[in-house]
């Protein structure tokens, strides 16, 4: 090719590539142009969200349990902050508000470059201290912010529950939250945080080398939804009042013990009551002690009292969290299961009569052997005294172990390795035990129901991980069959494996007394938004429907009225008044597997004609049902009942 037509190529080839070039610079300055302009506009404003208050949260009766109220803080926005700044005003601040400097510098480093943090909540003295120095603070500004008021202490403290500032992992589950508004951790607080938080305002500003130059009008915040409970809260403060007794009481009554030589072993600190709407399955009432004050956590909780409630299990909801074998509270489960599924007690055996359906209750029952390795003699909580040959109604009032005893053995007996032999069990797991109830709240234990797929599976765990915590013994582990004939007696007087919670147990009896349903309970009864709309409401939720018998329904109220009239709380309810006739309930006295001691119970029926509540007292290692948990429950259902509620003494120590 000549030098000339070469030449004419490669200035074609320039022109083509200055050609595209001004054709993107062209796009980029015209096309692109008010788009990077807009950017750049909002990039050179700050938008902060403002906290919307809290919506209130009122018991049943309108009555305001918490609420909100604007108070001043004190916050640092670091977009105002220069670099150099930082040091003088952590020091400053830190006189100001008597806060150690390495307090305020953890939470300057925390927030991030860009970030904003609250140093603290001031008084109004304060808060106009510090405003008259503000052009020296640089990014510090006093902002009203609505931080919770909790007016009823720790009265209401597992159910309301506390705030608390979002984790890592709250703000990967909802993005939209601010790092620096706190949100519920607990309880009604937790539970409903969405409907309670409200809708956050916002302000924005331009700002420019740390300095505003251009502030926008502030969006408002709107206010959170209110939330209506079941709960009482007059009711609530004689349940509290009436627990804190009854574990005083308990060591009152183990003092007693030990001055007679008896081994007694704790101090009794800990203790759950319930009271539960037998018919729709609201919670009139939740106690658990101990409990801690919600106001603890408005500015934060110090890492010394943190651990110190903790250490006390404090935040521990008992009464749907705790677990504890229900004792011969569930002997009203083994009653059903006896009248129902047909069950037939035991022949061939030493102090059992199958045709009259009658047990000799005089202290220990010998068996024939049952499988290798179980137990043979069983032994009743009233030692070698002899209370006769009782029919069910009387075992029952009575508390008699052997009779329950016996009506697990005549399962055993009769379908042991058949689709029958779980009965007890399925008459359980069909009253709520063995899962959790449902209810509303954080927490909600499953509890166990033991059959011999459970032991198998717990079998091959401790085989397949021998250095987990044994839920077998030991000496179960290489057996072919783990599961014994002995597991399922204990079982039938709510000992051995068996366990739940105290809300549970309230579940199960309120179906046992109101003819077979077995409700959702439920702490929350509606929510409505700041014009007094309902936006929530929760209605009785049937979970399960038992087709009992109406006849055993009757008999079994007739045996509960028993139990507080003639039988193991006959001395606690001693002087009730003339509503006893309508009253009812069960004693259980439950071993620690861990300490050995003894957990008191109580569930209680009041309005046995037309069930109308069931109150469920459990304390911690209490010692006696019949001595401590039946008079707490007492007080609680003579308030119900209208009598005027007698002080709480001592009962009889029964099971």
């Amino acid at each position: 090719m000549r030098s000339g037509a070469r030449l004419t190529v490669v200035f074609g080839v320039f022109l083509a590539l200055f050609g595209m070039l001004g054709i993107r610079l062209w796009f980029v300055q015209i096309a692109e142009g008010a788009e990077a302009a807009e950017a750049t506009e909002n990039q050179a404003w700050v938008y902060v969200p403002t906290p919307a208050p809290r919506g209130d949260i009122r018991d049943r009766n309108g009555d305001l349990l918490v609420s909100s109220k604007f108070v001043p803080a004190v916050e640092v926005d670091r977009h105002l902050v220069e670099r150099e700044q930082k040091d003088q005003l952590v020091q400053r601040l830190s006189t100001l508000l008597a806060i150690p400097p390495e307090e305020i510098e953890r939470l300057y480093d925390e927030a991030g470059v860009n970030g904003r943090f609250t140093v603290a909540y001031v008084d109004t003295v304060t808060a106009y201290q510090i405003n008259e120095q503000v052009r020296d603070l640089p990014g510090v500004r006093i902002l009203k912010v609505p931080q919770r008021v909790n007016l009823t202490g720790d009265l209401m403290a597992h159910v309301v529950g506390h705030l608390g500032l979002p984790t890592e992992e709250d703000l990967d589950t909802r993005p939209d939250l601010d790092p620096n508004t706190r949100i519920g951790k607990l309880g009604v607080e937790q539970v409903y945080d969405e409907y309670l938080q409200g809708v956050p305002g916002q302000v924005a500003y331009r700002v420019q080398q740390a300095d505003v130059t251009e502030l926008r009008p502030e969006e408002a915040p709107a206010a959170g939804d209110t939330v209506y409970l079941t709960v009482d809260s007059q009711l609530q403060e004689v349940v509290y009042n009436a627990l804190v007794q009854g574990i005083d009481l308990s060591n009152e009554w183990k003092d007693d013990r030990r001055a007679q030589g008896d081994e007694v072993l704790n101090e009794t600190v800990r203790g759950a009551a319930v009271v539960l709407d037998a018919q729709t399955g609201e919670v009139r009432s939740m106690v658990s002690y101990p409990a801690f004050d919600p106001a603890l956590f408005i500015e934060g909780l110090d890492p010394d009292t943190y651990t110190a409630l903790n250490d006390q299990q404090a935040f521990l909801n008992l009464a749907v969290s705790g677990l504890y074998p229900p004792a011969s509270t569930f002997k009203a489960v083994t009653y059903a299961t006896y009248l129902e599924a047909g069950v037939r007690l035991p022949s061939d055996v030493e102090g059992v009569d199958p045709n009259s359906g009658v047990v000799h209750c005089d202290g220990q029952l010998e068996l024939p052997r049952l499988n290798d390795g179980s137990k043979q003699v069983f032994n009743d909580w009233y030692g070698n005294r002899d209370i006769g040959w009782l029919n069910l109604s009387q075992a029952f009032e009575q508390s008699c172990n052997i009779f329950f005893y016996s009506v697990a053995l005549g399962i055993h007996q009769a379908w042991d390795k058949t689709d029958r032999e779980t009965v007890l069990q399925d008459m359980a797991r069909s009253l709520g035990f063995g899962s959790p109830t449902g209810i509303d709240l954080t927490g909600d234990a499953a509890g166990i129901v033991p059959d011999r797929e459970f032991f198998r599976i717990w079998q091959e765990i401790q085989r397949e991980e021998p250095d987990r915590p044994k839920l077998l013994d030991p000496s179960r582990e290489e057996l072919a069959d783990p599961w014994f004939g002995g597991d399922l007696m204990n079982a039938a007087i709510g000992q051995g494996s068996v366990s739940a919670t105290p809300l549970q147990v309230a579940v199960a009896y309120a179906a046992l007394v109101n003819g077979g349903k077995v409700w959702r309970p439920y702490v929350v009864e509606q929510i409505r938004n700041q014009a007094d709309e309902l936006v929530m409401g929760n209605t009785p939720e049937l979970k399960n429907e038992i087709d009992f018998d109406p006849e055993a329904v009757e008999r079994l109220k007739r045996d509960l009225n028993g139990v507080v009239t003639r039988g193991t709380a006959s001395r606690a309810f001693d002087g009730y008044g003339a509503s006893i006739v309508d009253v009812g309930g069960k004693t259980g006295t439950g071993q620690s597997i861990r300490t050995k001691d003894n957990h008191a119970w109580f569930v209680g029926v009041v309005g046995l004609e037309t069930p109308r509540y069931v109150v469920v007292v459990l304390i911690d290692e209490g010692g006696s049902g019949g001595a401590v948990a039946a008079p707490v429950a007492r007080h609680i259902m003579q308030y119900l009942s209208g009598e005027d509620p007698d002080p709480i003494t001592a009962g009889a120590a029964a099971q």
